[in-house]
C-alpha cells in the first residue's frame, strides 16, 4: 500500500509535464455524433427528431478553435433526409485538472448548413449554434437548435460524440 501511495505521490508532482491538450495545434478531429430530440414546424405538431452526423474539423487557433465540415443523415417525423456544411467550434471555459490530465472543456458551435435534402420537398438551409461539452478530446455531448432559414421550423437535439481519430497519450513517464 504504501509503495501505491508513493507512487502516486510522484505522478501527481509530474502533472505539469503530463496534462494533455484539449485542442492541440494542427489537430484534426473526426467526430461521430448520435443525436435525438424534436423537430417543430410553426403551427404543427412536435416531432421526432433522429440524426447521425460526421464532424472533421482541424485547429485553426491552438487551444482554442476549431473549424471544419459537417454531413450527415436525419430522421425527422416519418421521412430521412441528409445535410452537409460547415462548423466552427470555439472553446469558451476550461474544467479543472483531474488527478493528471485536464478534465474537459465547455463549447459553443455554429453550424451552417447550405445543403440540406428531404425527399418529396425542397432543397433547405439550417443556420444553428450549439453549446458541448468535450472530455479529453475523445467524448462529449452537444445540445444544439437549428432553424430552417426557408420555411419556419425549429430543430432541437441533444447529441453524444466520440472522436474516431483520437489517439490515447504516451504512457511512459
Amino acid at each position: 500500500m504504501k509503495k501505491y501511495l508513493i507512487g502516486l505521490v510522484g505522478a501527481l508532482m509530474h502533472t505539469g509535464n503530463i496534462v494533455a491538450q484539449e485542442i492541440p495545434k494542427g489537430a484534426t478531429t473526426l467526430r461521430a455524433e448520435l443525436g435525438q430530440g424534436f423537430t417543430r414546424p410553426r403551427g404543427g405538431p412536435e416531432l421526432y427528431l433522429a440524426t447521425l452526423q460526421f464532424a472533421l474539423e482541424k485547429t485553426i487557433v491552438p487551444e482554442q478553435l476549431r473549424a471544419g465540415l459537417v454531413a450527415g443523415a436525419f430522421h425527422p417525423g416519418r421521412l430521412l433526409g441528409g445535410f452537409a456544411g460547415g462548423r466552427a467550434t470555439l472553446k469558451v471555459f476550461q474544467l479543472p485538472s483531474l488527478l493528471l490530465a485536464k478534465a474537459g472543456h465547455v463549447q459553443v458551435l455554429a453550424e451552417y448548413l447550405p445543403l440540406v435534402y428531404v425527399p418529396s420537398n425542397h432543397w433547405r438551409q439550417w443556420v444553428g449554434v450549439g453549446i458541448g461539452v468535450e472530455t479529453s478530446n475523445l467524448l462529449g455531448i452537444a445540445l444544439k437548435f437549428h432553424r430552417d432559414t426557408r420555411t419556419p421550423t425549429t430543430y432541437g437535439q441533444v447529441a453524444l460524440t466520440y472522436n474516431l481519430l483520437h489517439k490515447s497519450p504516451p504512457q511512459d513517464l
